[in-house]
């Protein structure tokens, strides 16, 4: 493909300047080819090879005036399809001689990354001391004598399908906390595989009406980097909800929901409780889960009578007083006390992050109210499929568990 530049001693603009792109509809109809190699969102890459097509067309219309107009000369060619008659010039003579006027397939450098230095690059970077891709690139200069660039390095480990992500910040595990783990499983696993179908998993959340994360990194210029706004405090919306096998139960909103305060004083402090409190979590249990997780169990047909609640270790949660309520009302009573710091071996987590995705990449909320709005239509959303794998898959998630002492899986 020829280089475009401007040429001053031309009265007339360049002919490239004067290119007329086709639009991606029309682009995939002519070079359906090109379509395969790009990937969504390469908006260079395919307007690289919209240009190639641009050019083959006025090539084309060069060669084909002049066939019809063989008295016209190439600068008066030119003038018509906007080039310069060095280049009408070129491609007629081209076609008078029989050539063709697509250009040739060019091979291109070879790689200086062979197949087995790419694994070498590849084995390095998973090295804890290589956090960066200038380090895998001197940790290879130091013990393989093999010389690669950073962009080089970067090239590999992304045609490998390797990210450089930060790892994840998880409460630290004590040999206590992995033994009361190990313990909680293989209990799970000694029991029957269909019992899991019959407990009722609850936890709470908070959703803010902003994403609170950090901005997702992209590829710009050090003046085109822009700017996120962030709010300094997030609306935010407190809910518990459970789950189970045959559906999930309605939401509920809390202490810590923007606006909503707690109608419950704590006794000691002699004030208003900052966030949910035993009363507020026995109002929950009452209203909410215990009549929610009949009608769940009722509907589904099974296991009315033997449903079990599961809920973590907070400690509005484990007070003697909602304890009792829940063994009095809850036809099998409270399930096995879940270990601490084991947000992991819970379904719900998974839940959670699924309707936090789906409220920031389908929702755009403008106040609390659209905030409960949302988070209730997605509510409704969750495919069944979603909960029978779930909880089918309860019984892999404990045995990873015991497979690994103890020790935070990725489920």
């Amino acid at each position: 493909m020829p280089v475009l530049r401007h040429s001053h001693r031309s009265k007339h603009s360049s002919y490239s300047s004067k290119i007329k792109f086709p639009s991606d509809q029309a682009f995939k109809v002519i070079c359906p080819a090109a379509e395969s190699c790009c990937v969504a969102g390469s908006r260079p890459f395919l307007s690289m090879a919209k240009g190639i097509v641009a050019l083959q067309k006025l090539r084309e219309q060069a060669a084909t005036l002049k066939k019809y107009h063989p008295d016209w000369s190439f600068n008066k060619i030119g003038k018509k399809i906007g080039c310069r008659h060095s280049f009408v010039s070129r491609w007629v003579r081209r076609d008078q001689a029989c050539e063709p006027l697509h250009d040739q397939s060019r091979s291109g450098r070879p790689p200086k990354a062979d197949a087995a230095a790419q694994e070498h690059i590849v084995m390095a970077a998973q090295l804890p001391e290589c956090r960066t891709a200038a380090d895998v690139a001197a940790k290879l200069q130091q013990d393989q004598h093999l010389s690669f660039s950073v962009t080089t390095v970067k090239r590999v480990l992304r045609q490998h399908g390797l990210q450089h992500l930060s790892p994840v910040a998880r409460p630290m595990l004590t040999d206590s906390h992995k033994l009361a783990r190990v313990k909680f499983a293989k209990a799970v696993l000694r029991r029957d595989k269909t019992s899991k179908r019959r407990w009722l998993n609850t936890d709470s959340k908070i959703f803010h009406l902003h994403k609170m994360g950090r901005p997702l990194r992209r590829w710009c210029s050090p003046g085109a980097r822009g700017t996120v706004p962030r709010p300094k405090h997030s609306i935010a919306a407190h809910v518990y909800m459970g789950i189970c096998y045959w559906g999930v139960t309605k939401l509920m909103f809390v202490t810590g929901t923007h606006k909503q305060v707690s109608k419950f004083v704590n006794p000691k402090s002699k004030r208003l409780y900052a966030g949910v409190g035993s009363s507020e979590y026995s109002e929950v249990l009452s209203q909410m889960f215990v009549p929610e997780g009949n009608r769940l169990f009722q509907q589904a047909g099974q296991w009315a009578d033997k449903w079990q609640l599961q809920q973590d270790n907070a400690k509005p949660h484990k007070t003697a007083t909602n304890m009792a309520y829940i063994a009095e009302n809850v036809p099998g009573g409270h399930f096995l006390t879940w270990p601490a710091c084991s947000p992991d071996m819970s379904p719900i987590e998974n839940m959670w992050a699924w309707m936090e995705g789906k409220l920031h990449k389908e929702y755009q909320p403008k106040n609390v109210e659209e905030l409960k709005d949302s988070l209730e239509q997605i509510r409704q959303s969750i495919p069944a499929s979603m909960l029978h794998n779930m909880f089918d898959g309860f019984q892999a998630r404990m045995q990873r568990v015991v497979d690994l002492d103890g020790e935070y899986i990725n489920m």
